[in-house]
């Protein structure tokens, strides 16, 4: 850290800023790291790592955590940022805007390359939020779509299997009130 601290000192370039408030960020160091990350993204070139500086800063200030993230998505289009938005709409319980951001991310194949690609963002996430989203809509026909293709990509993964189940349930309940065969 001290050695950061110093080539920030005497270098204040992009790249120094960056990893300083990285640092700053895995020392859980909000503060800290916010200055230092609001300075990176005045001088950053390079979108992908750009992005994730912005997702770091939705954490350090969760109050103004939907701006960063959309500020995220607008300077690299990753699977990364537009999931962490949409999981941001998820822990708020705004089901529409998670549902919708969760389906835009599903499309993104393209991995950026290095460690600005997380695994996380490349599992069942996209899809787990779009069962989720769509159960809290009242959507069991795409709840247990979503539901299924996540149990698919983490098979072992026990809340996703209880989730498909109780998704199925809810859609056969459906299908059997309204008379018609649904979607299994």
């Amino acid at each position: 850290l001290d050695l950061l601290i110093r080539a920030v000192d005497e270098e204040p370039d992009a790249r120094n800023l960056y990893y300083l408030g990285r640092e700053y960020f895995f020392r859980k160091q909000y503060e800290n790291c916010a200055k230092v990350l609001k300075e990176y993204i005045t001088k950053s070139n390079f979108p992908a790592e750009k992005s994730f500086a912005l997702r770091m800063l939705a954490k350090c200030e969760p109050e103004q955590a939907e701006e960063w993230l959309l500020q995220a998505t607008e300077a690299c289009q990753t699977r990364e940022a537009t999931l962490a938005l949409a999981n941001h709409y998820y822990t708020q319980k705004q089901w529409k805007e998670c549902n919708a951001v969760a389906k835009i991310a599903i499309t993104k194949t393209e991995r950026v390359t290095g460690f600005l690609s997380e695994e996380w963002a490349w599992s069942h996430m996209a899809d787990d939020l779009i069962a989720v989203s769509a159960w809290q809509l009242g959507d069991w026909k795409e709840a247990y779509r979503h539901g299924k293709r996540a149990v698919e990509i983490s098979p072992d993964d026990e809340r996703l299997v209880n989730n498909l189940a109780f998704y199925k349930e809810k859609l056969n309940a459906h299908t059997r009130r309204n008379g018609r065969r649904g979607k299994k």
